[in-house]
């Protein structure tokens, strides 16, 4: 069974830079072109530059002749090994043994997971949708060795089929030139009329040690697999913190949240290979001149989704002001959580009702900032005026755990007034009562009332006492 797929993205850099370009943008013809001994040649290209004729390796000077407002750029190799390991993120939630071959391709070891995806068309199918998720051209090769999928995939001869024979016919029909072997390897080859892999692969090993060196014996045992070459598999960043170049300056943060949602794509990414939610994500934006400009989106609630995470961060941002342009995002994920599985089979109504409300909470910081929200608190407090009290939401979460096992079980109204104000005793009916109140006798005013619980002639229910002064009402019932 071929055990090996291999991932070649042949235009990576230029097709994740259009991923972050607006739709009506990403038509235009464009390229990136590369400096090599004095000449300025193509080194990627867009589909719409390629079908109006430009090709790899062509000058650039030529290239701008054949195509009206071409747009040209630099091409970086750091940058484009940036984007695959970012992409080795993604590939990483299906595919644990993965090796990173900078700057264009990925090879995965996938003798464990046919099993898993019932089947070899399943396991490439499942691949391929994953894939896709990102916008990239890419080609997808199997093979019995590492070395034999690589070939096939960057020779642009896609072969996904799980015998080796299938595999050892593709590799029979590749040229020298594409055999990555050295060019004076592949000019000693062709001087003795080798143009094809296949009439190397019959060369008995012992010739070809003698007449070639022991050079290309190695390089056909790796071939075929009989040699295996040491892999250092892929290992996920314990923390996430990615950088992303912008191909203009941005004045303003709607414009943003294009690029900033491939992002969170890779965010969301990352707690999903780690099973973990976030509280808080910081959002650096870079400008020319100057400090970035620092964002932080706080959360009432874990989230991980990329969903989630857009749509509370364009929040924030509505309430922010860019000073200057901007040409770099930065978005760093911090106060990570392990990702707890909650029983659906009990109290199911309830949980709902928690996600709903700490959904709610996110929005409402979100909009008005996170210390505007607060939410009413229970104290173990004899003292009524005392024991509800006005906290931020993150804070009262604590305390409000810390008082669930209060041993106050009585019938009192959350909202008081801020003052008690005095009433005509006759002008209520009193339902419920008296429960006697003594307390604060340790001080120079103690407290004595007896409360109850009356209704009014509108029908509201409402809490009074009564002390020394007189009948006072406290507070209302919902």
């Amino acid at each position: 069974m071929n055990k090996w797929v291999y991932v070649h993205f042949p235009h990576l850099l230029l097709d994740y830079q259009l991923a972050l370009q607006p739709p009506e943008l990403t038509d235009a013809p464009q390229i990136l072109v590369t400096s090599q001994q004095g000449q300025r040649l193509v080194h990627q290209a867009t589909a719409a530059a390629l079908q109006q004729g430009v090709r790899l390796q062509m000058a650039e000077v030529l290239a701008s002749t054949l195509v009206t407002h071409l747009q040209i750029r630099d091409y970086h190799e750091q940058q484009e090994q940036r984007v695959l390991q970012q992409l080795a993120q993604l590939v990483y939630q299906d595919v644990a043994q993965l090796v990173l071959i900078p700057p264009q391709g990925l090879l995965c070891e996938v003798a464990s997971l046919v099993r898993l995806h019932g089947g070899y068309p399943n396991l490439i199918s499942y691949l391929q949708q994953r894939l896709q998720q990102w916008p990239l051209r890419y080609q997808l090769s199997c093979g019995y060795s590492p070395l034999s999928a690589r070939l096939l995939a960057q020779a642009q001869q896609g072969v996904i089929n799980e015998n080796p024979a299938v595999i050892q016919q593709a590799l029979a029909e590749l040229p020298i030139t594409v055999s990555g072997l050295t060019p004076s390897q592949q000019q000693r080859l062709q001087e003795v009329g080798m143009q094809r892999l296949g009439q190397l692969m019959q060369v008995p090993r012992a010739e070809l040690g003698r007449r070639f060196g022991k050079a290309l014996v190695l390089y056909m045992a790796e071939l075929q697999g009989e040699l295996p070459s040491p892999q250092h598999y892929y290992q996920p960043p314990l923390s996430f913190q990615q950088y992303l170049d912008l191909l203009a300056e941005i004045p303003s943060w709607p414009q943003l949240l294009f690029p900033l949602k491939r992002l969170l794509q890779q965010a969301e990414a990352f707690l999903q290979g780690h099973q973990q939610s976030t509280r808080m994500l910081l959002i650096k934006a870079h400008h020319r001149h100057g400090q970035p400009t620092q964002v932080r989106v706080a959360f009432a609630h874990p989230v991980w989704q990329q969903q989630d995470l857009l749509q509370l961060s364009q929040l924030h941002l509505e309430r922010q002001q860019l000073v200057q342009p901007v040409l770099g995002l930065t978005v760093v994920i911090q106060q990570t959580e392990p990702r707890v599985a909650s029983n659906q089979a009990l109290l199911t109504e309830t949980k709902q009702s928690e996600t709903n409300i700490d959904s709610l909470v996110s929005l409402l910081q979100a909009r008005l900032g996170t210390d505007k929200v607060h939410r009413i608190t229970l104290h173990q407090h004899w003292l009524p005026e005392q024991r509800g009290q006005l906290q931020a939401w993150q804070r009262a979460q604590a305390v409000q755990a810390a008082g669930q096992h209060s041993s106050l079980r009585v019938k009192r109204p959350l909202w008081l007034l801020p003052e008690p104000q005095p009433i005509q005793v006759q002008d209520w009916d009193l339902h419920w009562g008296p429960e006697h109140l003594a307390t604060g006798w340790w001080l120079s005013e103690p407290v004595q009332r007896d409360y109850f619980i009356g209704v009014d002639k509108n029908q509201r229910q409402a809490w009074l006492f009564k002390d020394q002064q007189g009948w006072y009402l406290h507070g209302w019932f919902s």
